[in-house]
């Protein structure tokens, strides 16, 4: 076995890269909301589908946050608190995939679910917006 350790630089896009990256995944998720709002009014077995693709839309935006944040500039506890408002977004979108779930299995409340995961699908919405101003 060799001792040789060959270093792995990670190479990370240019910041207009990053910027530009970080506006089209922002107007993606607006989009991909506005089409599960859709999906729940329809009844529309692709919500799942529009769920988990919202997820990935996040999950690259934590990439793109962290690729984007100069180290120097901003503190751990800035890091960490917008991280946690991503995370946020993520449980937000389980629990519209629970209430769309209920809706189903209990037909008879079924405008409650929809009105509460309208409801959850506007605070995403506003809390999505203000992490962008924030990291903007």
């Amino acid at each position: 076995m060799s001792h040789n350790v060959i270093p792995i630089i990670r190479h990370v896009p240019s910041r207009a890269v990053l910027r530009e990256s970080f506006s089209e995944i922002n107007h993606q998720i607006v989009h991909l909301v506005a089409r599960i709002e859709d999906a729940v009014r329809d009844d529309d077995d692709h919500f799942f589908g529009l769920c988990d693709e919202l997820r990935s839309q996040i999950n690259e935006l934590v990439g793109i946050c962290s690729d984007y944040a100069q180290p120097e500039l901003s503190t751990d506890k800035d890091r960490d608190g917008w991280k946690e408002s991503l995370r946020l977004l993520v449980l937000m979108v389980s629990h519209m995939e629970l209430m769309f779930l209920y809706a189903r299995k209990n037909r008879v409340s079924v405008m409650h679910y929809r009105k509460e995961i309208s409801a959850t699908a506007d605070e995403f919405l506003q809390r999505h917006s203000r992490i962008v101003t924030s990291l903007g």
